[in-house]
């Protein structure tokens, strides 16, 4: 009975294990604002980004200011902002202002509209920095799909994303239960260790591919986006998918010592 037990146990717990990484990532990396607030953080360092982010900035500062400003000015002054430490803390707001905008549930004034990227504070830090005292009223705001329809709607991730964070902690909860039930009823526990290595590294392969699927996916969802607002968005999905393979890694590495330990310690003790 025991080893029923612990069999049954130990599938469960490699099932849960298989889910959870990815899910679990997902869910704090992607979903949760702040985990994805980091990441768009280490974004702003990108030279792609700050190049496309300065030229923008230059054609808002030379409109906006009436042309008191002109381009040879603002190119300079704009290049030299988004180089900067207060550059990387705007570009965050922003990053989560458009995570708000696919994540949460849309309001009724945001149904219909294309997604924007709200530049007003930017926009009047490079005005400042020329020494002129004008400061342009928001929102100044840069739309980057053509329409609502283009695969970045307000709230299009809401529901999807409740539903993955529930998975995540379902997921979590059962794979450890269910990991330690195994590990207490089995006879031999350095088979079950055994097992439950190769549970993590079969999930650390599947969050690789997953890595790609979803990276080939939401290119595709930013694909209607102008040319350089696209370039930005590829630029941070890699950046973000990319972490994931990282932590595929790291599990994959963990699963694989834990097989070797279960082996040694079976071999060791004949458990």
């Amino acid at each position: 009975m025991r080893s029923f037990v612990s069999g049954l146990a130990t599938l469960v717990a490699i099932a849960a294990i298989i889910v959870a990484l990815p899910s679990l990532w997902i869910k704090e990396r992607v979903i949760d604002p702040e985990g994805f607030s980091s990441t768009a953080a280490t974004m702003a360092d990108n030279s792609q980004v700050q190049s496309y982010m300065a030229d923008e900035i230059v054609n808002q500062v030379v409109t906006r200011s009436n042309g008191l400003v002109p381009t040879a000015v603002a190119k300079p002054i704009a290049s030299a902002y988004t180089t900067s430490p207060q550059f990387k803390a705007d570009f965050v707001d922003i990053a989560s202002q458009e995570h708000g905008w696919l994540f949460n549930e849309a309001s009724p004034d945001q149904q219909g509209k294309a997604m924007e990227l709200d530049l007003t504070d930017m926009v009047n830090r490079v005005i400042a920095s020329t020494g002129l005292t004008v400061k342009v009223p928001g929102p100044i705001t840069v739309p980057i799909t053509r329409d609502a329809g283009d695969g970045l709607e307000a709230g299009r991730y809401h529901r999807v994303s409740q539903q993955i964070t529930q998975i995540a902690y379902i997921s979590v909860v059962v794979g450890i239960v269910a990991a330690m039930l195994a590990l207490l009823a089995g006879r031999r526990r350095g088979t079950v260790l055994a097992w439950l290595g190769v549970g993590a590294v079969v999930s650390a392969a599947v969050s690789w591919g997953l890595a790609t699927l979803l990276a080939h996916r939401a290119k595709q969802e930013v694909s209607a986006t102008d040319g350089g607002a696209r370039q930005v968005a590829e630029i941070t999905i890699d950046g973000v998918l990319d972490d994931l393979t990282h932590v595929a890694l790291i599990v994959g590495g963990v699963g694989l010592a834990a097989v070797v330990v279960g082996v040694i310690t079976r071999a060791a003790f004949r458990g």
